[in-house]
């Protein structure tokens, strides 16, 4: 049997192990960090996500993720609708109940953490990698699944370091609410902001604020930058509990992060390393679907090394990603770019139903 070395145990790299082990191929992911956990609040689970999990044999499971509360709409600062009656119903999840239910779909037999992987060598018989603590071992196949910072990414493919999108941040907390919180629909607002109020399925909440071209202060909190920028997204003169939220949230539970993005890379693979997910491509997620996207890759290879050998499967992933995330990124561009909150969400439309349909 082949065997493959997963390196990340994110969404990305766990999909990638179930896909990879429909296609035949013995899984080991090999997680850098000494557990498993996933960063983050929510994440959107679009039909196109149901779909993919659906393929690499999660059907049976996907009630476990408890997504919850659809919109078709957005809303302005003074709480007007922007409905799109095209554009997908959206789910929600709370990220680390996806994360957990894929690692127990992998199995812990089939994953160890705490093995940084440092080095490779490949060969026409397979690859050797190396990890941190002096340890190697051997496969057919390494898949590079490790993020935005992806080691497998630098040594493939010198020169393609992250960096940050500009002014581009985001504040977000998860916490206990028991008061009203709305609907769920996102928040376009002024000074390009968006932010939404999220019930989760266990009943806490989840509040997300991010800005283009934000300007921080040297002496602010994260929860005080968040706060700063509650008035851009409500006028005052309408029910939305964003402000009390974030007011309720411990200052320690606040994440903020500054936007990172991977430039557009032409090369994904070599004849026995390939990349997946934010390693190959991650961008800012004011597209709202980049676990989708990652997912789509596991997936996508997948299907290509069930029907060939490694090294042409590998050339046809490859030239498959390039040309979809040539698309995906003239979307992505265009959604940075709209003048208005009411042409972002028309050309967010056009992007997921491009995506759903293709």
């Amino acid at each position: 049997m082949r065997r493959v070395i997963i390196a990340g145990a994110g969404i990305v790299g766990l999909s990638t192990a179930l896909s990879l082990r429909q296609a035949g191929f013995e899984v080991a992911v090999r997680e850098r960090a000494p557990r498993i956990r996933e960063t983050g609040a929510v994440l959107g689970v679009w039909p196109h996500t149901i779909r993919e999990l659906e393929r690499i044999g999660l059907g049976a499971r996907l009630d476990e993720i408890k997504a919850e509360r659809s919109f078709v709409r957005y809303r302005d600062f003074s709480g007007a609708d922007f409905t799109m009656t095209k554009m997908p119903p959206a789910r929600t999840v709370y990220r680390p109940q996806l994360s957990a239910l894929l690692a127990s779909a992998v199995g812990e037999d089939d994953l160890r953490t705490g093995k940084e992987l440092v080095d490779y060598i490949e060969d026409p018989a397979g690859v050797t990698v190396y990890y941190a603590d002096g340890d190697h071992e051997r496969a057919d196949l390494l898949v590079g699944a490790d993020g935005l910072n992806s080691r497998v990414r630098t040594i493939l493919a010198p020169g393609t370091e992250s960096h940050h999108q500009g002014g581009h941040h985001v504040w977000r907390a998860v916490l206990p609410f028991d008061r009203d919180i709305g609907d769920g629909a996102p928040v376009l607002g002024r000074n390009r902001t968006r932010g939404t109020l999220i019930r989760l399925a266990d009943g806490s909440c989840c509040w997300v604020i991010a800005q283009f071209g934000a300007t921080i202060s040297t002496t602010m909190t994260s929860k005080e930058e968040a706060l700063a920028r509650v008035s851009d997204l409500h006028d005052g003169t309408w029910p939305f509990a964003l402000r009390e939220v974030v007011l309720a949230t411990p200052q320690d539970s606040v994440l903020h992060s500054r936007v990172a993005v991977v430039p557009a890379i032409s090369r994904w693979a070599s004849d026995r390393v390939v990349l997946a997910g934010d390693g190959a491509h991650a961008m800012s997620p004011h597209i709202g679907s980049g676990a989708s996207l990652g997912i789509e890759d596991a997936r996508v290879l997948g299907d290509y090394l069930s029907r060939a050998d490694i090294a042409p499967a590998l050339t046809a992933y490859q030239d498959d990603r390039l040309d979809r995330y040539r698309q995906v990124r003239q979307h992505a561009d265009a959604m940075a770019a709209a003048p208005t909150p009411l042409s972002y969400v028309e050309r967010f439309s056009e992007y997921l139903t491009w995506l759903h349909t293709t």
